[in-house]
């Protein structure tokens, strides 16, 4: 049986059946709010409202998270307040998270590409409750066009970066003459609490922050994904993994005052029978070994979950865009692996060869892309 597949593309006969789609990545453009806390100055808000002598021990975590400063949509007298209704949490969100993802394509499509000309959205959030869904609100704000294909994931916490990524791939993939942009936006101040504060809520206080990100996606048939002198980072493969039974790790509670943190203690421990797995068996199924991969865009959930990842990798020079992103801004969830893909798209002087994306996140699961940067 032939291997050629007699499709005619563009003037082109379409490429071997056994070849791959490629997806390549335009741009990526990132948003943070005005208000920076200074690790200390969080570590003092919130040390202030510790109920108890017992919790006050947990403090030390805003020490030891490898953290500077983060950002956030409000100041420090919204943490200092005691009760916040669901409906101000999500005005909130609603008033802000839009605000932050309009910047978010703002800084992502620039000069150069025209937000009408996009063909299909993939919006991700899981701090704010929107029907209609993100993408909506952008659309009446901003000039899309009115027959976009839109795609709204909800519930991915911070796994949500690289879901998305994967689901605009795929969309790439059937429609290589097409462009999708990927946003995301996460406040984690909507899901503070100040009363009634649990060890996983100080951790959770000295992590987690608010913040934005959009990617721009071109089919390898669009008219601008042409070759440029600057190195490009092209999609080639996703794989998703779920873990049975483990959806008490990581998630939202949900109260009749908004989200409380699920957080637990044991996700470090599951970074090398899991996340290490899931990495290997997708490299093998590329019949890749991980000495190939050059650069690893890892969401960088935490201090103890990158050393973790350093630590069964045995490549510690890989991580050092995720250890910036999470210096520089915390935890955003969903954004935060776009942060740190934006990082390496802007050294000079990139290395060609193969990247892996990753990001854990609420199912218990894992999302792992591969690209190659040429």
């Amino acid at each position: 049986m032939s291997n050629y597949i007699n499709i005619y593309v563009k003037g082109q006969f379409n490429k071997k059946k056994d070849e791959t789609s490629m997806a390549l990545i335009a741009s990526v453009g990132t948003a943070v709010p005005k208000y920076q806390f200074e690790q200390s100055f969080a570590k003092d808000i919130i040390s202030q409202i510790v109920p108890s002598n017992s919790l006050k021990k947990y403090l030390s975590v805003f020490d030891e998270a490898a953290i500077d400063h983060r950002y956030f949509v409000t100041d420090e007298t919204w943490f200092q307040q005691a009760h916040h209704g669901l409906k101000e949490r999500n005005d909130l969100w609603l008033n802000e998270g839009i605000k932050l993802a309009k910047e978010a394509i703002k800084n992502c499509l620039g000069e150069v590409y025209d937000v009408s000309n996009v063909d299909a959205i993939v919006s991700v959030t899981s701090t704010g409750i929107l029907t209609p869904s993100m993408e909506v609100h952008l659309l009446n704000e901003l000039n899309f066009k009115t027959d976009i294909k839109r795609m709204p994931l909800f519930g991915l916490g911070c796994a949500g970066g690289a879901i998305g990524l994967s689901r605009a791939f795929d969309y790439i993939k059937a429609h290589p003459d097409e462009s999708v942009l990927l946003v995301t936006c996460e406040l984690a101040s909507v899901a503070f609490h100040h009363q009634n504060l649990k060890p996983k809520d100080i951790v959770g206080a000295a992590i987690f922050s608010d913040g934005a990100a959009a990617t721009l996606l071109l089919g390898e048939n669009h008219p601008k994904a042409n070759r440029s002198n600057q190195s490009q980072f092209f999609i080639k493969s996703s794989d998703s993994k779920v873990k049975p039974k483990s959806m008490d790790v990581m998630g939202w509670d949900v109260h009749d005052d908004g989200f409380y943190v699920i957080f637990d203690v044991s996700i470090p421990k599951l970074i090398e029978p899991f996340w290490k797995s899931h990495v290997d068996q997708f490299l093998n199924k590329h019949k890749m070994k991980a000495e190939e991969i050059k650069h690893i865009i890892a969401h960088p959930g935490g201090r103890k979950i990158i050393e973790e990842m350093e630590r069964v990798l045995l490549t510690p020079n890989l991580l050092s865009h995720s250890k910036k992103v999470l210096s520089q801004y915390g935890n955003m969830s969903s954004p935060t692996v776009l942060f740190v893909l934006n990082e390496l798209m802007k050294q000079a002087d990139l290395e060609q060869g193969y990247a892996l994306l990753s990001a854990l996140g609420p199912g218990f699961a894992s999302e792992v892309v591969l690209m190659e940067v040429v």
